[in-house]
């Protein structure tokens, strides 16, 4: 079995406001102890409906596997080009395995061409299309996973106004149906075969609609 860590290290960003720092340390203390302070939809991290459905179900009342489980891998990485939407005819030409109530991940190796910690990283994203979207629905798949910002609306990196839900194109076509989400991962290009068991475990923070998690693929060594 090998495991492969899909997560962001969690350090200062531009893009979100972090707090970490030291309450006690050796010298002053027997025991080392942190806090920190970060919003819920940063670095790799879950989405709920609650994220954009009033009423929606948050964090503590899905199951623990909600996130986890059976996997297609959809290598995307020798046909995204930046600033392109990806489009629905290139993700079912590479998804032909996927199965009903799988796991999709959209395997890009975005943070191969830039660091996910740099302002080019969303600026000169691919994203994906309203047909790619609405593709990716008729699958039926129960989590959708991202190596890349998805939606063009996030690619505005100066932008000071709040991105609405229309202009979200895979929230207001997935999430929205209950589609859960697992954004921001990074490593893909150390994903080999077209299926994975993946793990993603945020924590159970009552009231959520999102978290930070740590996400895992396991493949099966023969």
């Amino acid at each position: 079995m090998k495991m492969i860590d899909l997560s962001m290290t969690i350090r200062p960003h531009w893009r979100w406001p972090v707090e970490t720092k030291l309450r006690h340390d050796f010298g002053k203390a027997d025991f080392r102890s942190s806090m920190a302070q970060l919003p819920a939809h940063a670095y790799t991290h879950v989405d709920t409906p609650l994220h954009c459905v009033p009423g929606g179900t948050p964090l503590e009342k899905l199951p623990v596997d909600a996130y986890s489980g059976s996997a297609a891998v959809v290598d995307l990485s020798a046909v995204v080009r930046p600033n392109e939407g990806i489009s629905a005819r290139a993700i079912e030409e590479r998804g032909g395995h996927i199965r009903p109530n799988d796991i999709i991940v959209l395997k890009t190796c975005w943070d191969a061409h830039y660091s996910p910690y740099s302002e080019e990283y969303w600026r000169e994203a691919p994203f994906v299309t309203d047909e790619a979207a609405l593709w990716l629905k008729s699958k039926n798949p129960r989590v959708v996973a991202f190596d890349f910002p998805q939606d063009s609306a996030t690619k505005d990196v100066k932008r000071k106004t709040p991105v609405t839900l229309e202009e979200s194109t895979t929230h207001k076509h997935l999430l929205v149906h209950g589609v859960l989400f697992v954004e921001y991962m990074m490593n893909l290009g150390q994903v080999t075969g077209p299926r994975i068991t993946l793990i993603a475990l945020p924590l159970k923070i009552e009231g959520f609609e999102g978290c930070p998690a740590r996400v895992v693929a396991i493949e099966d060594e023969l």
